[in-house]
């Protein structure tokens, strides 16, 4: 300070403006110098950070410190201690009031430094537990923050108008029904994510169906009052942590905890083409492998009933074999034999009710793989089977006619008649 005014003495600089000049340029030095500290300490911190030893993954801590970037608040705290030496060379004692203005300035920036400390600290320790780990504590160490910033801001700024912190800590009581409704969201959503976390309900990596957001994917983060989604087709889906608790999800977890899917999936079956089995259609039917046991014990076992009962009169006084029963029987035993389905889950084949468009026949099992590629691919196999050897058993898969389907049929009555 006193060298400015010196040279502006020498320069010959109006007496009357020499201080005001002088304290002016003197601030905006002791600003420059204090921003140029702080970019290069911010510079060393971003180079240091970016190092090849700071770049391993696999190290939970060096992994959090990186992302956390810390440096670069430590480099703020020094750019602090170098500010306060230049404030001694810029401001000396003479300079009383100019000098207290700037220390408290300075010592406002330790407070905001200390804040960003905490801040970087609780986001390591955030990194560090979430890395792996299915149950995050994002939320939680959000809250912290928000706690904590709150009550440092308050610090500050009775610091700033030199009243005591205790003095606004005390009206807190007054002001808790408006922080109630400010933070309503907030402690609504932190309520909602500590149930999550605690009931297990949601965990990172979870493929999850919520169909009133539009939501089928898998959740990517777990925040204070928000979950993400990345659904299937790589959009970004945002749920209220509420709303998971208020409403109803699908998740399928278990699924892919246990390695296996399930497929339940029928086709319809034209009601028309039923028919009981003649001795015909059961020799050929003994020459399908899967139905050689089946039919041979059914037989005696059909044969055994009529002959009790003397059925012999007429087909429709006794039992006997029908080729959607064959069939039943031989996509049932199908798909146990197939290496991809897991029996140690149920597998069968049912017959739901009948409709306009004939009788569904419902496939149920369990593949033993949970990926969905291979999944799809063993469900169509399956599928791409039945439907193709249904004919051999005189039966027909029903689907609503074309127009030039249509059209035949026309032409066909016109020739009946």
């Amino acid at each position: 300070m006193n060298y400015i005014i010196l040279l502006l003495n020498k320069l010959d600089f109006p007496q009357q403006y020499v201080q005001t000049t002088a304290t002016i340029t003197a601030v905006l030095l002791f600003l420059l110098l204090s921003f140029i500290v702080w970019y290069f300490s911010k510079f060393l911190s971003k180079l240091y950070i970016n190092s090849k030893y700071f770049r391993l993954k696999s190290i939970k801590w060096v992994y959090a410190i990186r992302e956390a970037n810390i440096f670069s608040v430590i480099g703020y705290v020094a750019t602090g201690f170098i500010a306060n030496f230049i404030s001694i060379l810029f401001f000396p004692d003479e300079y009383e009031n100019i000098r207290h203005i700037v220390n408290k300035l300075i010592n406002i920036y330790f407070l905001v430094c200390i804040v960003l400390i905490v801040n970087k600290v609780l986001t390591i320790i955030q990194i560090i537990h979430d890395t792996g780990r299915e149950i995050p504590i994002k939320g939680f160490i959000q809250f912290v923050k928000i706690f904590l910033n709150f009550f440092a801001f308050l610090i500050i700024f009775a610091y700033t108008i030199g009243k005591q912190p205790m003095y606004f800590i005390s009206s807190l009581g007054i002001m808790a029904s408006v922080l109630m409704i400010v933070f309503k969201d907030t402690i609504v959503g932190l309520t909602a994510g500590w149930q999550l976390s605690m009931n297990k309900m949601i965990r990172l990596g979870d493929w999850i169906e919520m169909p009133a957001y539009g939501v089928d994917g898998n959740v990517i983060d777990i925040s204070l009052t928000t979950v993400f989604v990345k659904n299937w087709d790589n959009r970004i889906v945002t749920i209220p942590a509420y709303d998971l608790i208020s409403k109803s999800f699908q998740s399928w977890r278990e699924m892919q905890k246990v390695g296996a899917r399930r497929i339940k999936r029928s086709f319809y079956v034209d009601m028309q083409s039923i028919k009981f089995a003649d001795e015909q259609m059961i020799k050929k039917m003994q020459k399908f492998e899967l139905l050689q046991d089946y039919i041979k014990s059914k037989e005696k076992d059909i044969a055994e009933y009529n002959k009790k009962h003397n059925t012999q009169d007429t087909i429709y006084n006794g039992r006997y074999l029908t080729n959607i029963g064959l069939f039943r029987i031989y996509c049932q035993q199908y798909i146990k034999t197939r290496p991809y389905i897991n029996n140690n889950f149920s597998a069968f084949v049912r017959q739901l009710d009948p409709s306009p468009q004939g009788i569904p026949l419902e496939i149920y099992c369990f593949t033993n793989t949970a990926d969905w590629l291979v999944y799809e691919a063993y469900q169509a196999d399956v599928f791409d089977h039945l439907l193709s050897v249904i004919g051999e058993f005189d039966l027909n898969v029903f689907q609503n006619p074309t127009g030039k389907d249509l059209k035949n049929i026309n032409i066909q009555s016109k020739t009946d008649k």
